[in-house]
C-alpha cells in the first residue's frame, strides 16, 4: 500500500522548526569555534551536540510518519493512545544514546 503524503500537524512542524533552529545556532557555535581557533575537544564536543540535536530531529520525524501511519489505521480515540506511545518511545530512544 502506497503511503498517504499527509503534512505535518502545526504543533509538530513547530517542535520541528524548534529543533532545527536549535541545531543552526549549534552549527553557527561550531563555525565561531573554527574561526577562533578553538582546541579540538571543544569543537568535537559541540560536533556531537549537533549531530545530537539532528538525530533527534530525524526521530521525531519518522515518529510523526509513522503516528500518522498508524492513525489512518485506527479509530481517532485509539490514534491519541498511540501518539503517546511514540513519544515514550522518542524519550527511549534519546537515552539510548
Amino acid at each position: 500500500m502506497e503511503p498517504i503524503r499527509q503534512p505535518l500537524p502545526e504543533k509538530r512542524k513547530a517542535e520541528l522548526l524548534h529543533r532545527l533552529r536549535r541545531a543552526e545556532g549549534q552549527v553557527r557555535g561550531l563555525q565561531k569555534l573554527l574561526e577562533e581557533g578553538a582546541d579540538c575537544a571543544k569543537i568535537a564536543q559541540q560536533l556531537l551536540a549537533t549531530r545530537h540535536a539532528l538525530d533527534s530531529t530525524y526521530v521525531r520525524l519518522n515518529l510523526t510518519v509513522a503516528e500518522q501511519e498508524i492513525a489512518r489505521e485506527q479509530p481517532a480515540a485509539e490514534a491519541a493512545v498511540v501518539g503517546e506511545v511514540l513519544d515514550r518511545l522518542q524519550a527511549r530512544l534519546g537515552r539510548a544514546r
